[in-house]
């Protein structure tokens, strides 16, 4: 019923007005979703902080529930929260993004490349630099580069530059994937390949 009803809100007060009702009664895979519509949500800047203020106490007992259940969340729904909270903005959020870190750091193995991408690009949308998460993800992304589409590696690239880390091997790799690939690569994509390059 709550998949149900999250799957039928479109405004981001109808998302959150889901998790109000039924907090404590939403798992993971609900709270993934909420995170996720949320960072969807078509919000202005001024609208965002009128949302924001009005449902403060709200998005701080989103926050409080997802932290209870962070090790019960699979990679895509790591990647899913961690993707809606960057998106919304959402700054007392950046501790649960810490706790993400942490959940996913040693877990990364379990983690496809559009995840593995999807969770750098995530961090460095919400300006949250970890360190350990970041070296793993190098790590994990070198070794399996091969499996990542053009989005993925823009967005990789884009993400280690954006929080400049240091990631010479990788963006070697990277290089190697991508100069045969071009043609894959979307206009934004070899945009932000660009500047990853120019900027690292």
């Amino acid at each position: 019923e709550i998949t149900l009803r999250l799957a039928r809100a479109g405004s981001a007060r109808e998302i959150l007005s889901v998790f109000e009702l039924d907090g404590d009664a939403c798992n993971d895979i609900n709270l993934a979703a909420v995170w996720n519509q949320l960072g969807k949500a078509r919000l202005g800047r001024r609208e965002r902080a009128d949302f924001f203020r009005e449902h403060e106490a709200t998005l701080l007992r989103l926050e409080a529930r997802t932290d209870e259940i962070v090790s019960q969340l699979s990679p895509r729904n790591i990647a899913g929260v961690s993707y809606g909270i960057a998106r919304l903005g959402f700054a007392p959020a950046q501790q649960t993004m810490r706790l993400l870190a942490a959940e996913a750091t040693p877990r990364l193995h379990e983690f496809n490349s559009q995840e593995l991408a999807n969770v750098a690009l995530a961090f460095a949308t919400a300006g949250v630099s970890d360190p350990q998460l970041f070296e793993a993800i190098g790590r994990e992304a070198r070794a399996r580069i091969g499996e990542y589409n053009a989005q993925e590696l823009a967005n990789t690239a884009w993400a280690f530059a954006k929080l400049s880390v240091p990631a010479d091997e990788l963006f070697n790799a990277i290089a190697r994937e991508a100069e045969p690939r071009l043609g894959e690569f979307i206009a934004q994509g070899l945009a932000n390949t660009a500047w990853a390059f120019a900027t690292a």
